[in-house]
This record gives C-alpha cells, structure tokens and sequence, in this order.
C-alpha cells in the first residue's frame, strides 16, 4: 500500500506486520521505489509518517479481527495504544502492546482504557460524531492516498481546505444533491466540543461529564450559525451568484425549495464557510482528528498538540497587586449573560470545563485572534453603568479588544440581538474624527451569525474604522454654539451618526445597514418590509449587558496592561501638576484682579493708609466705608 511504502518498517522498525499480512507482503525493492517517489510525505516528518503507517496497520489488524463497529473508537485505542507504549522488538499488533504495557508500565494501560471510556461517553453525548466512522474507515483501509488525504485533513500544509470540506460533507451526505445545513454546522459544533472534554481530564466523571452542559445556549449557537449559511444560500441563489463569479445554471424554483427545507449544497457551504467563518473546519474537524491520529504524548507528532478552547477570565488577574492564586489552575471567579460562568461553582475557583457557544463562534472566526486567552476588561453590570468608568478600563490599553453587546428591541423586551465589534487599535479619546487601523469587523452572533468586514480606504471614502468621543466642544468665539458630533463610541458610518454607536449613557446602541467602511449587511433587529418604517434603514436597541474583552495571546495581553499602567501613570502625574498650577494661577488671577473678588479689598484699603487716604480717596470721592 502507499503509507507502507513511506519509510517501510516504522518506528525504527520497531513494529512489524506479521509475514504474509496484507500491508507487510511487499518486496523492498517495490518499497524503496515507492518511498523516493513520495519522500515529502505531504507535510509530515519522516517519524509521523511513520507512527501513521503504523497506525494504518494496527487499526487494520484489530479492524480484520474484531466485531467492533465504532470505527472512531477503535482508532483511538489503537492510537493512544502506540502513543504511550515503550519500543520492543517482539510488538506485532495491538493485543501485544496492551501485553507489554500491562506488564511493563501498568498505569499507561489505565490511562488507554480511562481515555476509551471518555471517548464512549463523548459518542455518546454527541451522536452526529457517530457519522465519522464510515467516512474515516473508508480514508484508512482503502484508500490509496491516504497520506495525502490525512494531510489535507489536518492542514498540515495550510491546504486543508478542499479535502476537509469534502470530508465533512461526505459525512452529512445522505445520496442527494444538498446536504442539511444543520448537520453541516452541528457536526463541526460536536467535534469542537469533543475535542475540547477530550483535551481534560477532569472534565470527566465516571460515566458522564463532571458539568452539565449549557444545551438550550449551544442550540442557539447552531441555530445562528445555521440561519447564516441558510441566509448566505439564498442571497447567493437570488443573484445567481457565488464567490465572485455568477452561475447561470441555478435552478431558481428548486432552490428556493431546498432554502426552505434547509439545505444547501457543497458549494454554497464551502463559500459560505470561507466568507464568514473561515477557521470552522480548522478549529473543530481538523483539530479533532489531529488529537485521534496524535494523542498529546505521541512524541512522533512535531505539530502542535490542540489545546481546549479559552475561557473568559477577569483583568485583574493580571492587573490586580492583591490578587493571589491559591491553587495552580484557579482563576477569579466571574459570571457574563453571555458567555456564562467561568468557574464550575460561583464559588468555586477550578476554572469551568464547559465550551462556551460563542467563543466556538469567535474561533471560528479567527483563531489566531480568539483562540488563545480572553481576560474582561470591562463589564457595566460589575463596573458600573458609566462612560468614565468605561473610558477608565479601555484607555490606554494597547491590544486586540473585542466588544460585545446584548440589547433588546425598544418595542418588544423579547426580541433580543447579540452584536457587536472587533479592533486591533488601541483607543483614543476625543480625535474629533475615526482612528485605527482596517484591522478590524463588525459581527452579531444572535440571532442570525453575520461577520462584516472592513472596506478599502479609496481616497477620502471609507476608513471610518473607531470613533470614541465624550466632550462636547464649545466654540471660544461663541460660547452658545456647540458641535454636534454624536456623543459615545462606535464603529463606521460618520461623526454625526456612526453605524454602529453606543451613546455616552451606555443605554442606547444604533445600527444601520450601510456604510462606506464596512461591508453591507444588517445588524440588530430584522429589516422591516415598510420602506417608510424607521427599522427599514437602521435601527435602536435598549442595551441589556455591554462587555469588552483583552483578546489575543498571552504576551500581547500582558504587553497591552503594562502599556495601560504606565498610560495611568502619567495620567495622574498630569492632573497632580495641573491641581497644583491651577491653584497658584487662581489665587494669582484673584490677586491681581483678573476675578472679581473682595478677598483682597484689605490689603489695599492698607495700602492707602499708609499714604495718609483711604482707596477712592485720592480723588476726593468718598470711601464707601
């Protein structure tokens, strides 16, 4: 076979098929002509070629001769199997490695068998994993690509993306042209989420998962993401049109029969997943079947072992002087109507075990900006309902945020939407005009996912990325007449009426559909059909929670709060200078008569009678006294 021809005789040649097997019947000189032709081995070191091919035979052997039909399951025990045995001359299959590390390291084969009976309770949480088995089976046993085909899986190259979205839909493919779009987003849901427990060990109990799951939020989340790719289907069949050219083909009547039934075909998700979530697939499927080919003490894999996904936790576990782990692992409790508790009890410090739907959202985005640490910077329900003290938490910070907003409809409490932005600028206050950088979108996540990016600046048009303004200006040559730049923070559209705003009262947030910075798309609540209707435009919501996030990894984040600490520094040197000037120019102007003021009346009054007259005297004029 082809991965046996890849370096015949893994491991060394430490693990042998028996003489006359299928895949060890090949003469060396055939299997030294394969592997010239195939030396680059897609991607993978000659050891993970190895440990692959391996692997190929071990789960072919047990697959010949065991009734077992979860094939997933059967991959993994083989796999962690050849991951934590020790190398011995004498190891032919399976059973002679369970054999040896039974006999040689008996807490390693306690640890295979704790991890299968994670994995069953895995398949069993998550049935649509089950829809793995067939698809995976036919890439392993017959399949003359299959180091390629693994590849591609994993992205091992960063081309993974044709083979991968093949796989996936393969997997949901019941014989028709279209494939559900639930299944589609739902598959890549349950292996995200899989591979999030897998990567724990104390997510799990005996028989079941330490935390009980937020099912009705992760429902939510598929359903979004589902509405999205419906959506994104039937905008392109309408125009006939699909990532950047036109198909005359289309069927109108037929699609719009399938949009209802809530299908789409191959295409429409491939580009719908490249426009909207373009890390779907990495960060779920691809991720997911890295860990089932290299369990995380493979020493062969020289890739980068998946991690779970972040967990939302507080800034002032970095920011805070007072602050002390009491255990390693713990972290400050906190709590967020939108990613939930960070902490398995409120008052609990062991850091939840729980995938929170919308960081699977925002990693499906874009995992190098969200799938690493997530620390809370400001919260109105905890840090109070002010601009201030938002103007407090955000500047002087000089890193990624994320800004995150749950608002309700003003004519109906529930009609809620989740919305929000993203920037890599820091922020800067009063510019009297937009700032930052094209580093930067505009997304909501309820209740249909959209993600709109920045435009290119064209001369003067577009580029209004960030706007924070909180003084009003007043004219010096008349005082009465004061600018009418909107008042708050927001993203977009123009100083008058940004796209997306919040006002300088954290109570109302706007949004409008269009603009010459961001893409074109509706935020908030769904258009109105009245083209007379102020909703059919733009639209105003009642915030109901308002959160801004440090995103990045963990250098950046710590680079960002040292750049806000010493921002605070010279901040408050600034004002201690200003007191002290202000009071010496006070009491200078009271003296010298520049404010009306009798303070210093004595003091002349004084004067005059050392002269012989009292102040208003000279003249002949009475005092007044």
């Amino acid at each position: 076979s082809f991965v046996s021809s890849c370096w015949p005789g893994t491991m060394g040649s430490t693990y042998s098929t028996e003489s006359g097997s299928e895949t060890g019947d090949r003469s060396d000189a055939a299997a030294t002509a394969d592997s010239q032709t195939t030396s680059n081995c897609y991607g993978f070191s000659k050891q993970e070629a190895q440990h692959l091919s391996t692997l190929r035979r071990l789960v072919s052997q047990e697959q010949q001769k065991s009734e077992q039909n979860d094939f997933v399951a059967l991959l993994w025990r083989c796999s962690n199997l050849l991951s934590l045995n020790t190398p011995s001359p004498c190891i032919t299959n399976a059973s002679d490695i369970e054999a040896h590390l039974g006999q040689h390291s008996p807490s390693q084969l306690v640890l295979v068998q704790k991890r299968c009976q994670q994995l069953e309770i895995l398949l069993s949480t998550f049935p649509s994993l089950k829809k793995i088995n067939h698809v995976l089976e036919n890439i392993f046993m017959n399949n003359d690509h299959f180091l390629e085909k693994v590849s591609n899986i994993l992205g091992v190259q960063g081309q993974y993306q044709k083979d991968s979205l093949e796989f996936v839909c393969n997997m949901c493919n019941t014989g028709d042209e279209s494939i559900a779009a639930k299944d589609l987003v739902e598959l890549c849901y349950h292996t995200a989420s899989a591979l999030h427990y897998i990567l724990q060990e104390h997510a799990f109990d005996d028989t079941k998962l330490t935390e009980t799951m937020n099912i009705s939020g992760e429902y939510a989340m598929i359903q979004s993401m589902t509405n999205s790719l419906l959506e994104y289907a039937k905008s392109s069949r309408d125009n006939h049109y699909f990532g950047g050219y036109s198909d005359p083909s289309a069927n109108t009547d037929t699609s719009d029969a399938a949009i209802i039934e809530g299908r789409v075909t191959k295409r429409e998700f491939s580009e719908w997943q490249r426009k909207v979530v373009p890390d779907l697939i990495f960060c779920s499927v691809a991720k997911f079947h890295h860990i089932l080919f290299f369990p995380p003490e493979c020493s062969q894999s020289q890739q980068h072992t998946p991690k779970p996904f972040p967990i939302v936790r507080s800034s002032e576990e970095i920011t805070s002087q007072t602050y002390t782990k009491v255990k390693e692992g713990e972290i400050m409790p906190i709590s967020s109507h939108l990613f939930g508790k960070n902490t398995m009890s409120a008052t609990d410090c062991t850091a939840t075990t729980l995938l929170s739907p919308p960081v699977f959202a925002f990693a499906s985005i874009s995992m190098s900006k969200f799938g690493e640490k997530w620390y809370r910077i400001f919260a109105g329900e905890t840090d109070g309902w002010t601009f201030q003290s938002l103007e407090h938490s955000i500047l002087g910070y000089e890193g990624p945020t994320l800004l995150v907003i749950q608002a309700h409809s003003n004519h109906n409490k529930n009609e809620t939407v989740t919305l929000g932005a993203y920037s890599a600028s820091k922020w800067e206050k009063n510019k009297k005009d937009f700032f930052g950088t094209s580093d930067c979108f505009l997304f909501q996540l309820q209740p249909v996912m959209r993600v709109l990016k920045p435009l290119p600046k064209m001369g003067t048009r577009g580029g209004h990325y960030m706007y924070f303004h909180s003084n009003t200006n007043v004219n010096t040559s008349n005082p009465s007449r004061k600018d009418d730049m909107a008042l708050g923070l927001g993203f977009g559209g123009t100083v008058r009426h940004p796209r997306l705003f919040i006002d300088s009262h954290l109570e109302e947030c706007s949004v409008s559909h269009q603009d010459t910075s961001f893409e074109e798309g509706y935020l908030g609540l769904p258009p109105s059909d009245d083209p007379f209707s102020s909703q059919s435009l733009s639209s105003a919501l009642h915030i109901d929670s308002l959160e801004i996030y440090a995103v990045g990894n963990e250098d950046t984040i710590r680079k960002g709060f040292k750049a806000q600490y010493q921002h605070r520094d010279i901040a408050d040197a600034t004002l201690r200078n200003a007191r002290t000037v202000d009071k010496a120019a006070f009491l200078g102007d009271m003296r010298n008569g520049v404010m009306e003021t009798k303070a210093f009346a004595h003091l002349g009054q004084v004067d005059g009678r050392a002269q012989g007259c009292m102040k208003g005297e000279e003249d002949g004029k009475p005092s007044g006294l």
